[in-house]
């Protein structure tokens, strides 16, 4: 009967089935809509180098190489879940041979109307022959608060990041999902 209550407070990693919803994107397409989200936490791995085998747009750069993945993003995987601390909503960027890239999540200082017009005109595609991001993929990563920007530069499409202030719910939230996700906040 009580069940429930004896529970209460106890910190869990427990999470409801993932909703997953997977999109054929291109780079650029990525690029246009992330510059319209505001505040997000971006996971990538630290020491990631862009392999000589990912595809190279044209007309699109990035300003740091840790933003380099979304450049060899072709597809996204949508995916909402409840957990034990609340809905999480976040994008798996997933190259074009299976391999997760890197992970945006949803905080609640970004554009939730962006968000939800991100991929609107995005095609739906089967999920990819991918294995899903394990323990070593995170263990790589850091976890960053930022504001991604999009501007244009002698004909090319540059996606740029700086780091944002957010509200002290989205800066909780921000930690929460570090935590429960096991990697490092950067300063």
């Amino acid at each position: 009967m009580f069940g429930w209550l004896a529970s209460f407070g106890v910190h869990s990693r427990g999470r409801s089935l993932p909703t997953v919803r997977w999109l054929a994107v291109s780079p650029r397409t990525l690029a246009e809509g992330l510059g319209q989200l505001g505040g997000v936490l971006y996971l990538a791995p630290a020491t990631r180098s862009c392999p000589a085998s990912w595809p190279v747009p044209s007309h699109c750069l990035v300003e740091s190489a840790d933003l380099a993945p979304l450049l060899a993003t072709r597809h996204v995987a949508l995916t909402c879940a409840v957990t034990c601390e609340g809905p999480r909503e976040w994008i798996d960027c997933v190259a074009g041979d299976g391999e997760t890239l890197a992970r945006i999540y949803l905080l609640p200082d970004t554009d939730y109307l962006a968000w939800d017009g991100l991929f609107v005109d995005a095609v739906p595609v089967d999920a990819p022959v991918r294995t899903a991001p394990g323990r070593s993929w995170l263990r790589q990563c850091r976890a960053r608060v930022l504001a991604f920007s999009r501007r244009r530069l002698a004909g090319f499409d540059v996606l740029g990041a700086t780091d944002v202030s957010v509200s002290a719910l989205g800066r909780d939230v921000a930690r929460d999902i570090a935590v429960s996700e096991a990697v490092a906040m950067a300063r």
